[in-house]
C-alpha cells in the first residue's frame, strides 16, 4: 500500500509529461502521463501509434480516452524522457 502511494505521488507529478515507465516484469512503456488514479496510471503512447490509432492492449483513439491504464503496484520506475523517444 505505502509503494502504491509513493508511486501515485510520483506519476501525478508527472502529469502532461513523457515518461519511461518499468514494470516489475520487466515491460517498459514510454508515453504521456494523461491521468493517475488510486490504482491506474494512464499513458498515451509515444511509440506504437498508426494514424492515431495505439498498437496492442488498450487500443484507443485519441482525444476518446486517457489512455493505456498501467497498475501502480506494478511500477517499478519512472522516469522523465525527452521527447527525442517521439
Amino acid at each position: 500500500m505505502e509503494g502504491e502511494k509513493l508511486m501515485y505521488d510520483l506519476c501525478q507529478r508527472h502529469i502532461n509529461k513523457a515518461v519511461e515507465i518499468r514494470c516489475h516484469d520487466g515491460t517498459i512503456h514510454r508515453g504521456v502521463v494523461t491521468k493517475v488514479d488510486e490504482r491506474h496510471v494512464y499513458l498515451q503512447p509515444l511509440d506504437g501509434m498508426k494514424d492515431g490509432f495505439a498498437d496492442g492492449p488498450g487500443v484507443f483513439v485519441f482525444g476518446f480516452g486517457f489512455g493505456i491504464p498501467i497498475a501502480l503496484a506494478s511500477i517499478a520506475a519512472i522516469a522523465a524522457i525527452g521527447l527525442f523517444w517521439w
